[in-house]
């Protein structure tokens, strides 16, 4: 997504080094950085979730079980539980 935001002059310089570092756009690591204050996570974590397949908001999806949960499936489990 496209948008236009105002940094200081030291975080211009400081996200620029690490884009060039990085070999990545200034986006990617404004993204990045804004996903690791948000979450908490550090970069490391952050490398992690990436190798792990997590989707962009950092949660890693369950293996599959073979089953496709439909509302009637939960609809039923509630209805076993007493929920």
């Amino acid at each position: 997504m496209r948008t236009t935001i105002d940094l200081e002059p030291d975080a211009f310089m400081a996200v620029k080094e690490l884009a060039r570092q990085e070999s990545v756009s200034m986006g990617k690591v404004v993204s990045r950085l804004l996903r690791q204050a948000l979450t908490g996570q550090t970069a490391h974590a952050d490398a992690a979730v990436r190798q792990s397949g997590a989707s962009a908001t950092g949660f890693v999806p369950f293996a599959s079980r073979g089953v496709l949960v439909s509302n009637e499936l939960i609809d039923k489990l509630r209805d076993s539980e007493g929920v």
